[in-house]
């Protein structure tokens, strides 16, 4: 049987390895040549001439695509589109070429099934007011390559011819990737070898000012116009940030209660509130975590209802698992206690009396969860903990941080409808900053208590008691009490230390277990890192229970490729 096993394993692990590499070979394609000619204008554009030599191979290919971004430009022209010579008319049957605009010009050819053999794609455009104007410069900076791109080129030569008259003041320079320079007279050739996917070539030539261009583009006129402008976007951003923190600080200082601690570390519990209460108390009160319900069921277990023993049939390919064993029903026990039992063991078949570790996970979602944290809550509520009216605003509070939040998105989504092209990116500061209030306001609202002063006072004593507990796990604090590790583990686990306080005892040779646990090594330190593993594998078993770049600032560039 195993032999037979192993055969079957080895096969699967053979086909996933063989068979995508056997597809990936099917279909694929490269570059033999990408050669680009570049001819600046006198008013600054430039006219462009791309020629690829693409070489098909395996499954038929039925398009190539080019990427022309306008972004640094005052726009971008098509003038042609050929293949193998052959001047494609506009449309998207074979034969013809798609122009589809925006802010990423997209041309496709569209072609006949091609496979096994090379074909030669040529596009000619215009880029308008690519030359840039500084104070004391003509600024030509390009990206003639794709920066967008999945195949290898075996070579490319890029070549620049600017105007005569324009004076160069210092040979051109290469900003990204590398290339071999050679410069005649006013032409300048930039040779590559052997390029991989998205290598890419960003170069600059500075001429004298005025030498080329009269004037800035348009596109750098509207820049400067908008950034003429960022101290209003600036200014208008701080003040809404000032004005709704302000709220957020008012809101807090006027509802969260007086904080009145004493100064006195408590080494035990203050009180005989069970477990699950005083961890939800101590969480400000607001909703039942899985923490808590562990704290309950360590509890019964201490009380001999429950047991925890480590599962020995598991299978191979399994990690250890631990199964809750239900050992006896007590005449009377707490709602929530009543309802930790019903969650573990009412199943659909009926009641059972043993639940695996490794299921809590499915347990704690829904309406199945709420069979726990229903009676709990109504407990804290009858107990005269909650102040109605705190919870109230607390939830007033959390649900008005979402206007902030739909404000940021009202804002994102008007700045590229309406707002980027008159002001540029600025307004996105207005965006950010409604996004920055609806954190502030839902963590002042979050943090806000709802329970009364007397509860908030009892919290604040277990709040000690739980700090005391951390620092025992951090080694700040000495450990106290007899058999303190057993005693304080269901108010661990209801403070979310379960894991922590488990191996701190661990690494302090602790190997005294409570009875209700049962490992499968019966040595105490096998005992220990099987109590360690079960803390580990029940704290994670409710986590989700309820409440619980080179090329920048150069035109030119895109993508590229074939399919």
């Amino acid at each position: 049987m195993w032999r037979k096993l192993t055969v079957l394993v080895l096969l699967f692990a053979a086909l996933l390895f063989v068979v995508p590499s056997t597809l990936a070979q099917e279909k694929s394609y490269s570059a033999e040549r990408f050669d680009v000619d570049v001819v600046v204008q006198s008013d600054g554009s430039l006219l462009v001439t791309e020629t690829v030599d693409f070489s098909f191979v395996g499954e038929p290919f039925t398009f190539v695509f080019r990427e022309l971004p306008t972004e640094k430009t005052d726009g971008v022209e098509i003038l042609s589109a050929s293949v193998d010579g052959r001047t494609y008319p506009q449309g998207t049957n074979a034969g013809q070429v798609e122009i589809e605009p925006g802010s990423n010009i997209r041309v496709t050819w569209h072609m006949e099934p091609t496979a096994n053999t090379t074909r030669t794609f040529v596009l000619e455009y215009r880029m308008l007011g690519v030359v840039r104007q500084t104070d004391t410069a003509d600024v030509l900076r390009y990206q003639p390559l794709p920066d967008e791109f999945e195949y290898t080129i075996d070579s490319s030569t890029i070549r620049v011819t600017y105007p005569s008259v324009a004076d160069l003041q210092q040979p051109p320079s290469i900003t990204a990737g590398s290339a071999e320079m050679t410069q005649s007279g006013n032409t300048v050739t930039f040779t590559q070898q052997n390029i991989g996917p998205d290598e890419t070539l960003v170069f600059g030539m500075i001429f004298a000012k005025g030498s080329l261009i009269s004037e800035p583009p348009a596109w750098q006129t509207r820049q400067a116009e908008q950034n003429a402008l960022a101290p209003v976007w600036i200014g208008l951003s701080l003040v809404i940030l000032a004005v709704g923190s302000l709220g957020a600080y008012w809101m807090w200082r006027t509802y969260e209660p007086d904080k009145v601690k004493g100064t006195a570390v408590l080494y035990e519990p203050p009180n005989d509130l069970p477990p699950a209460i005083a961890g939800v108390l101590n969480g400000n009160g607001v909703k039942p975590t899985w923490s808590n319900a562990l704290a309950t069921l360590f509890d019964l277990a201490d009380r001999g209802i429950l047991s925890i023993e480590e599962v020995e049939d598991k299978k191979w390919y399994e990690g250890r698992d631990f199964a809750i064993v239900q050992q006896k029903q007590p005449g009377s026990l707490r709602p929530h206690e009543q309802g930790l039992l019903d969650l573990l063991f009412d199943t659909k078949r009926g009641r059972e009396t043993a639940v695996k570790m490794s299921k809590l996970s499915n347990m704690v979602n829904g309406k199945q969860w709420k069979k726990f944290t229903d009676p709990l809550e109504a407990e804290i509520k009858a107990a005269g903990y909650i102040d109605q009216a705190r919870k109230t605003r607390r939830q007033w509070i959390v649900v008005s941080s979402f206007i902030f939040l739909l404000l940021c998105v009202a804002a994102f989504i008007a700045l590229p409808a309406f707002l980027i092209n008159l002001y540029g990116g600025w307004p996105a500061l207005i965006a950010f900053s409604f996004l920055i209030l609806f954190i502030i306001w839902i963590s002042v609202g979050s943090s806000l208590t709802v329970l009364t002063d007397e509860a908030k006072a009892m919290a604040d004593e277990w709040q000690s008691f739980y700090n005391y507990m951390k620092d025992v796990t951090r080694k700040k604090a000495a450990v106290g009490g007899t058999n303190m590790f057993n005693r304080f583990l269901p108010y661990a686990a209801s403070y979310g230390l379960l894991h922590q306080w488990a191996k701190f005892f661990q690494k302090e040779g602790w190997t005294e277990l409570p009875p209700y646990f049962h490992a499968v090594s019966r040595t105490g330190n096998d005992q220990m890192a099987a109590f360690v593993a079960m803390a580990g594998t029940s704290s994670s078993s409710g986590g989700s229970a309820a409440g619980a770049g080179a090329a920048g600032g150069a035109a030119g560039g895109g993508a590229s490729g074939a399919g």
